[in-house]
């Protein structure tokens, strides 16, 4: 039997993480991984803000226990985005595995379907993606070295004023915090790009597809599980703006409504950022349902006009026991319910519901901000009607 193939799984960063220990073949450990970068990124910030005074400063700026940005970016969000490796990425392989597992793929495809899992695997897994990934962290790093107070010169990161001069913390902080939070980011970014890649490579296909599934996709409705697996990423990769809006409103002074378009906005974001690669398949969809709705409609109206014929024209409306007994009515019936599922099909493989659960996963870092401006009940009557 094949080894089965799990390309999300490789990386970035496999290699290393195998080499020093952190991962095994029978034991990802994705609890210890997290709780390591957490360790590494936040704990010395705490050590050495407080060993120069600045753990509790004579300002909310120069304090850094009170950061709570801080401590959403590097306690909370940091390790999130580890753990969530442990569900979205098996996910993810599952579905791409699925197309060869469901016999969705005609013969002639397969090798380019296998060749399209290989390729995958060798872009998460390149050393070349690992340093990349690695610069491109210390470059987005020291273009935006310190967190930013408005009226306010002096944090306890450093001067805002003169970049040059650093606390300990703030060393800490651009050398290994921010660069480790960063690069665990642009990972996330670089799976979704490559998933969306593979879904691209998977439109080019041959594929088995039923215009009348009941799933209204073709068969590809499963695809709208990716969402799913997302939506633990979603919601750390959001910890950080929270994190950064909660400070300023309680440390700054400043009101919610002047974040309304950032938090709108990142909303948006991560709606079209996740469901966005499915839309590589909507072509496809949208062949198959012209080809359904011409193929199906043939068939029903042929069906339908026999049982005209033979039920209508010969025996009129009124009912007899023949006519109780038939299946003509039951497959007349059943045909046409097939027929509706065609003429509904998705030009998306993902529902109004997935995309709901999406945008609440997103918006819960954001809960306790609108809970100083708005009422919790009228918070989660607008989540209900997104998820119900």
């Amino acid at each position: 039997m094949q080894q089965r193939a799990d390309p999300f799984d490789a990386g970035p960063y496999i290699r290393v993480q195998r080499y020093i220990g952190l991962i095994r073949a029978d034991a990802p450990r994705f609890g210890r991984r997290a709780a390591l970068v957490a360790f590494v990124a936040w704990v010395p910030l705490i050590l050495l803000s407080a060993a120069q005074g600045y753990g509790i400063g004579p300002t909310p700026q120069e304090s850094m226990w009170l950061d709570i940005a801080a401590h959403a970016r590097y306690l909370v969000a940091l390790p999130l985005l580890v753990l969530a490796e442990s569900l979205c990425l098996p996910g993810l392989a599952a579905i791409a595995n699925h197309f060869g597992e469901a016999n969705l793929v005609a013969d002639a495809s397969r090798p380019r379907y296998q060749a399209l899992l290989d390729s995958t695997r060798r872009l998460l897994s390149s050393p070349v993606t690992d340093i990349t990934i690695i610069a491109l962290a210390y470059l987005a790093t020291v273009l935006q070295p310190l967190p930013i107070y408005a009226g306010n010169h002096l944090t306890w990161v450093g001067s805002t004023v003169s970049p040059d001069k650093l606390s300990l913390a703030g060393w800490w902080r651009l050398l290994v915090s921010q660069p480790l939070f960063t690069i665990v980011q642009i990972a996330w970014m670089w799976r979704i790009a490559v998933w969306g890649r593979f879904l691209y490579g998977v439109s080019h296909l041959e594929l088995k597809l039923i215009p009348g599934h009941p799933d209204r996709a073709a068969g590809l409705g499963f695809l709208g599980g990716s969402l799913r697996v997302f939506l633990l990423p979603a919601f750390a990769l959001a910890i950080p703006l929270a994190g950064a809006i909660a400070q300023e409103i309680l440390r700054g002074g400043r009101n919610i409504n002047d974040f309304r378009y950032e938090m709108g906005g990142a909303l948006i974001v991560y709606v079209l950022l996740f469901p966005a690669p499915l839309f590589f398949l909507s072509p496809r969809l949208i062949r198959e349902r012209t080809r359904g709705v011409f193929q199906y409609g043939a068939l029903a109206t042929a069906v339908g006009q026999r049982f005209e014929r033979r039920w209508i024209e010969h025996i009129g409306t009124a009912a007899d026991d023949r006519a109780m007994g038939s299946p003509d009515f039951s497959a007349t019936t059943d045909l046409y319910s097939i027929a509706a599922n065609v003429n509904q099909m998705q030009f998306v493989p993902v529902t109004l519901t997935q995309i709901g659960r999406l945008i609440v996963a997103a918006g819960l870092p954001f809960l306790p901000v609108l809970a100083t401006a708005m009422p919790l009940k009228d918070i989660f009557g607008h989540i209900a009607k997104l998820v119900l």
